[in-house]
């Protein structure tokens, strides 16, 4: 946002272009940094329980860098996350969903700010590796926005690895939805071996059991306390251990290494794609045919390990 002839409320003067400007986090106000480091705390800090929110006084021009008129003579906005062009009406990227007004990383950071997260600059002309924020945006598409301040910030600082709960979730099918289909297909084959493993007489046994318990209990036959013995007993069972942390193991795996190999593919493929093509048109092409994220692979890994556990299971228990 442009604040140029809007007032300081502190000093009461008009901002001209190259001011000094801090903006409160909170409600939006703008200050000459001198001014609000007089108080150390916004001029409008007392009205923030009430849901206080800035407003400009005075019309401020849009930002020419960020308005161009397209092809067919409509305005379009840059985004400022990818670099791509945007209807000027939408108010997120059609491609990576980034805000395209209003971007938080457009705020200067002040000292002494007691609240709020640490804002990281991206320019869509940084670069991921030896490839560029747009063309990373292009590749990932959806949640974009989430996993490029990650990779950026892994990229100036060099930590290695950084936590996906989306991942941890949904592991080992989060690998397919990200077209990762080697890793989810070996973590299916050590789960589906798990199942084979543990699925013994005993575990059998235990298991129709507990379900006679279950049936009893909607029943009314079994009382609360009682079913609760029941379900204690039956996590004890060693088969049923050793499943429930072989699955931990796979989704703590998710989590933990899932941005990595990620960010990884990513630039591999950035690679191979720019290697492949003779023209930018060529390489932009084959980010979107290639890139983005697959459901059918999802489905087909969900369906498919289904079906071969229960093949497994009902081989195995034929066989006692």
């Amino acid at each position: 946002m442009i604040y140029t002839g809007e007032k300081c409320p502190v000093c009461g003067k008009k901002f001209v272009e190259g001011d000094d400007i801090v903006v409160c986090p909170v409600c939006g106000t703008p200050h000459h940094r001198d001014c609000y480091n007089l108080h150390n705390a916004c001029a409008n800090e007392g009205l923030h329980a009430e849901n206080f929110e800035w407003k400009p006084e005075a019309k401020a021009e849009e930002p020419k860098a960020f308005e161009e008129h397209g092809k067919n003579g409509g305005k379009t906005v840059v985004c400022p996350n990818c670099g791509r062009e945007n209807p000027a009406e939408e108010p997120n990227c059609l491609y990576c969903s980034a805000r395209l007004y209003n971007v938080g990383t457009a705020i200067p950071p002040f000292p002494n700010m007691p609240y709020g997260a640490r804002v990281i600059e991206i320019s869509p002309d940084d670069t991921i590796g030896s490839h560029k924020i747009s063309d990373v945006a292009s590749y990932i598409r959806n949640g974009a926005s989430r996993y490029i301040p990650k990779f950026y910030a892994a990229e100036k600082t060099g930590k290695k690895f950084t936590f996906n709960w989306a991942a941890f979730f949904f592991s080992p099918y989060w690998f397919f939805f990200r077209k990762m289909n080697i890793i989810g297909f070996v973590l299916l084959l050590v789960s589906l071996f798990t199942t084979g493993v543990c699925t013994t007489p005993r575990f059998v046994e235990k298991t129709e059991a507990y379900y006679a318990s279950v049936e009893q209990y909607q029943s009314g036959e079994l009382s609360v306390e009682e079913m609760s013995e029941v379900s204690k007993e039956f996590i004890k069972t060693p088969e049923v251990i050793a499943f429930a942390s072989v699955e931990l193991a796979i989704r703590l795996f998710g989590g933990i290494f899932g941005n990595t190999f990620y960010k990884k593919k990513i630039e591999k493929d950035l690679t191979d794609f720019k290697a492949e093509s003779k023209t930018d048109e060529e390489y932009q092409l084959r980010i979107l045919k290639r890139g983005g994220t697959s459901m059918v692979m999802t489905t087909l890994g969900v369906l498919g390990y289904y079906c071969a556990e229960q093949l497994l299971i009902s081989f195995i228990t034929r066989g006692n």
